[in-house]
């Protein structure tokens, strides 16, 4: 593959998502254009998501990475981010329960922008069960009252923005905290973040790896609380 930059690069960590690999993969070869890369993080899964990877017929703008032990989902995008060569970044999920077609549109959004290098574009998830819509919302009001700035569908997907600001990012969290770190390093910035709607579909395959189940939720729950009042003490 050329060295030279690419318009975008999408970064997608995978873990234990053999069942819908070849489906993601297939939805990533229908929507990306060859100034486009996709990188799939194995973000070391324990089935055989990477062998799958492997196996197939993949174009030279998707590109298989290896991440040996899991040691989080963020840790899985920062290693993706590292790897890549997009003048813009982003990055979204593998269950497909949002579409890369998702992260097009929102590329499409951030490049009508007058100046995109001060803005950052993410989704805004629609068409969720009463209770996961109840819990972001729950989610959103601690965060926002906390970190003292509007805080919505932090874990929403995609998210895009201008990779200048990559070198900014001083210790980013490597779990599920990543997204609200990356959110609320641009409004601490006070630079725009704008959203579009992303019509979540049901995931076809396992568990979601976050908040899936009312326990994973409530583990999610406190992991990001936690985080945002280290956030909060490093404010004070």
């Amino acid at each position: 593959m050329s060295t030279s930059l690419k318009v975008l690069s999408i970064i997608i960590p995978c873990y234990n998502e053999e069942l819908s690999i070849k489906k993601l993969i297939k939805n990533c070869v229908e929507n990306i254009t060859d100034n486009v890369e996709v990188l799939l993080v194995d973000n070391g899964s324990t089935d055989d998501t990477y062998s799958t990877i492997m196996n197939l017929n993949l174009p030279e703008n998707i590109i298989p990475l290896r991440i040996e032990k899991n040691i989080g989902y963020g840790n899985g995008i920062l290693v993706g981010l590292k790897h890549a060569k997009g003048e813009t970044l982003s990055w979204t999920h593998a269950d497909l329960q949002t579409d890369v077609s998702d992260v097009i549109r929102g590329y499409n959004l951030y490049e009508k922008e007058l100046n995109n290098k001060t803005c950052v574009v993410k989704g805004e998830r629609k068409n969720r069960n009463i209770i996961d819509s109840f819990f972001t919302f729950s989610q959103g009001v601690y965060s926002s009252i906390i970190l003292r700035t509007w805080l919505f569908d932090i874990n929403a997907q995609p998210k895009i923005f201008h990779r200048t600001f990559l070198e900014e990012f001083k210790t980013p969290p490597l779990d599920f905290s990543l997204d609200l770190f990356l959110i609320y390093f641009f409004k601490s910035k006070k630079i725009k973040v704008k959203t579009f709607p992303v019509y979540f579909k049901k995931r076809l395959y396992g568990e979601a790896k976050g908040g899936g189940t009312l326990k994973g939720k409530i583990i999610l729950i406190k992991r990001t609380f936690s985080y945002i009042n280290r956030l909060r003490k490093k404010i004070d």
